[in-house]
């Protein structure tokens, strides 16, 4: 790779970047793909033999959100595992490129190409075992996360595998082994902390509260009665942006931490 005057982006330089990154990892990839695409076949195969049909189009949207959140954690947090072996580290820091191009390669992998790679896949496995478990009677049909009617709920998920992406890089780079076990807990350390701490003052603030998980509106009980508080929806509506602000943060976090890398 020839120097380029540009220290923190230059195209070709990146060019370059992804397609040794490309060349390397490609077949651990597919190998993923792989063992992903048989998860889901096997899974969902499971469930038509249980219920002796095909899964309706809202299980199918069930699992398909399900395999979408865990396996872009996963796969996040294995795209800076060189960083945490030494001798691959050396390599992968020597590479000349910025520490922006290396970050922004294992970002374009992570979420816009695994999400491109994911749909086809999930598709061709959910596809394949509801034309092959139709019931006597029963009509072939395939979920379709892309109708109008969908487009809202597809919103949010889209929105919290982002949040997932953001927490999935910064394991992957702050953890040296065991990446997604250690990030898992990390995160459920957190969440935990901060059920704790917010249950704590609301219910300081407003007598009648029970526990209830962050960023959710809080429920008051009066005997029988239950009364749910929240926002004015033209508030709500900006709590949607909550997950998209904190993958930012998690996103600005993991490359600082790329960039602190030293041999």
């Amino acid at each position: 790779m020839r120097p380029s005057s540009n220290q923190t982006f230059s195209f070709p330089r990146f060019a370059r970047l992804f397609g040794r990154h490309t060349a390397e990892h490609l077949p651990a990839y597919l190998m993923m793909a792989a063992v992903g695409l048989g998860l889901m076949f096997v899974v969902l195969g499971f469930l038509t033999y249980l219920q002796k049909s095909a899964p309706s189009t809202t299980a199918q949207g069930i699992f398909f959100t399900l395999f979408l959140l865990a396996g872009g954690i996963v796969f996040a947090s294995t795209v800076f595992a060189q960083f945490g072996e030494r001798r691959r580290a050396s390599v992968a820091l020597l590479l000349p490129a910025s520490h922006f191009e290396k970050w922004l390669v294992a970002w374009l992998y992570s979420l816009p190409i695994f999400l491109l790679a994911f749909t086809p896949l999930f598709y061709l496995a959910d596809a394949a075992v509801v034309y092959a478990g139709v019931g006597p009677g029963q009509a072939p049909e395939v979920v379709n996360i892309f109708a109008a009617s969908a487009r809202q709920e597809m919103g949010a998920v889209l929105w919290f595998l982002t949040l997932l992406n953001g927490v999935g890089l910064w394991g992957a780079i702050y953890f040296e082994k065991a990446h997604f076990i250690k990030t898992a807990f990390a995160v459920l350390l957190l969440m935990g902390v901060l059920s704790v701490l917010n249950f704590q003052v609301m219910k300081h603030l407003v007598p009648g509260l029970r526990p209830m998980p962050p960023f959710t509106s809080p429920t008051l009980f009066e005997g029988q009665q239950a009364t749910q508080l929240g926002l004015p929806d033209g508030q709500m509506n900006w709590l949607g942006w909550v997950p998209l602000l904190l993958a930012g943060l998690l996103w600005v976090a993991s490359y600082f931490r790329v960039a602190e890398k030293q041999l």
